[in-house]
C-alpha cells in the first residue's frame, strides 16, 4: 500500500500537506514528495523504481528484511536503514522495527513491513501542524532528520521498561539474600537471562545509529545542509546519552548477578557448617564406639557389665548435648 503525500511550504509559516492518489507528473523547486510504501507488492515496487529511477541495487535494499542499521550515499541519493526497537514489544519478545528511507533532493520513499506507528506519526503531524519549527519549507534533509531523531525517541521508553524489569529483580535478588536462601532463584536467573538478552539487543542496535548520526554531523553529505547539521549533532548526543544509560542498565545486572552469587555462597556455607557441627558431635562418639568396638576382652572397663550398654549410650548422649550446648551459646547453630 502506497502513501503519497505532497509537502509544500505554506504562507502562514507551517508545512502544507497534501495527500495524493497517484504520483505527480511533476514535483516544483518548492515542494517535496514522501512515498511511504507498507508491504509494497511487485507492481508497486515496479512503479516506484520506475518513478524515481531506482536501480536494481537501491531497489533490493528497500525490499530486504535483513540487515544492520546504516546510511550510504549514491550519487545524488542517500539510502538508510533503521533498525530500533518496538515500545510495545521489545521487552515481552525482541520485537524490532524496520524502516529502510531512499532520500533525493525533492522526495524521500519510506518502506515498512506492516503497521509503522513512526511514519504514522510524522503522517499525523504534518497533517496537523507541520514541523515549521525546525524549518519553514519542507526539506528531505528535514524528513530524514524527524525519522531519525523520532526512531532514537523509541529507545527511551523501552530502556525505562527494562530498568523497571531490573528493579524488580533486584528487589527478588535481594529478598533472597535476606532469606539466606536460595531455593527458587532458578526462575530469578530464566528472567535475568532474558532481560541481559534484551540489552544485548538494545546495545547492538545503538551502535550502527550511533555511526549514522555521527556521520551525517560530521557533514559527509553533500544533500545535508550545512544549517541543519547541528540537529544531528544533537542526535548523536542522544545516541551517547542511551549508550551509557544502556551500559548502566548492564552494570546493575552484573549487581544482581553478584547478589545471587552472595546468596549461594551464604547457603553454601551455612550447608558446610551445619554438617561441620555434626561431625563434630558425632567424632567422639564415633571413637567411643571404635574404642569399644575392639575384639580385645580385657582392659577395657564395663565390658562385662550387663549394663555397659545403657551407661555407654548415656555417656554418648551426654557428650552430645554437651557439644550442642557449646556450639548454641558460640552462635554456631
Amino acid at each position: 500500500m502506497l502513501t503519497i503525500t505532497l509537502l509544500k511550504e505554506h504562507a502562514g509559516g507551517r508545512w502544507q500537506s497534501e495527500e495524493l492518489e497517484s504520483l505527480p507528473s511533476e514535483i516544483m523547486d518548492n515542494e517535496v514528495l514522501w512515498v511511504d510504501a507498507q508491504d509494497p507488492n511487485d507492481v508497486e515496487i515496479k512503479g516506484l523504481t520506475d518513478y524515481f529511477e531506482i536501480d536494481e541495487h537501491n531497489t533490493q535494499e528497500l525490499t530486504q528484511e535483513e540487515g544492520r542499521s546504516r546510511i550510504d550515499e549514491y550519487k545524488d541519493r542517500m539510502f538508510c536503514l533503521l533498525n530500533f526497537p518496538s515500545r510495545t514489544d521489545f521487552v515481552a519478545d525482541g520485537g524490532m522495527q524496520r524502516l529502510a528511507m531512499l532520500v533525493c533532493t525533492r522526495w524521500i520513499v519510506t518502506v515498512h513491513r506492516g503497521h509503522s506507528e513512526l511514519t504514522c506519526a510524522v503522517s499525523e503531524k504534518i497533517a496537523a501542524h507541520g514541523y515549521f519549527s525546525l524549518s519553514l519549507k519542507p526539506s528531505t534533509d528535514i524528513m530524514l532528520y524527524i525519522f531519525l531523531d523520532l526512531a532514537i525517541s523509541e529507545y527511551f521508553p523501552v530502556s525505562d521498561s527494562l530498568f523497571e524489569s531490573i528493579d524488580g529483580l533486584n528487589r527478588e535478588a535481594l529478598s533472597f539474600f535476606r532469606a539466606r536462601s536460595n531455593r527458587g532463584t532458578s526462575g530469578l536467573i530464566v528472567k535475568m537471562t532474558k532481560v541481559r538478552e534484551r540489552l544485548v539487543a538494545l546495545r547492538q542496535s545503538l551502535s550502527p545509529l550511533r555511526e549514522i548520526t555521527s556521520r551525517i554531523a560530521r557533514g559527509e553529505f553533500a544533500l545535508v545542509q550545512g544549517v541543519n547539521l547541528p540537529r544531528f549533532g544533537d542526535l548523536y548526543d542522544k545516541t551517547i546519552q542511551l549508550v551509557e544509560i544502556v551500559d548502566t542498565h548492564r552494570e546493575e545486572m552484573s549487581n544482581i548477578r553478584d547478589v545471587l552469587v552472595s546468596v549461594q555462597t551464604v547457603t553454601t556455607n551455612n550447608i558446610v557448617r551445619i554438617l561441620t557441627i555434626i561431625s563434630a558431635i558425632f567424632l567422639p562418639l564415633t571413637l567411643i564406639a571404635g574404642i569399644y568396638g575392639t575384639n580385645f576382652k580385657s582392659g577395657i572397663p564395663d565390658l562385662s557389665n550387663p549394663y555397659g550398654f545403657y551407661i555407654l549410650i548415656a555417656i554418648m548422649v551426654t557428650i552430645a548435648a554437651i557439644l550442642a550446648l557449646v556450639f548454641k551459646l558460640r552462635k554456631w547453630i
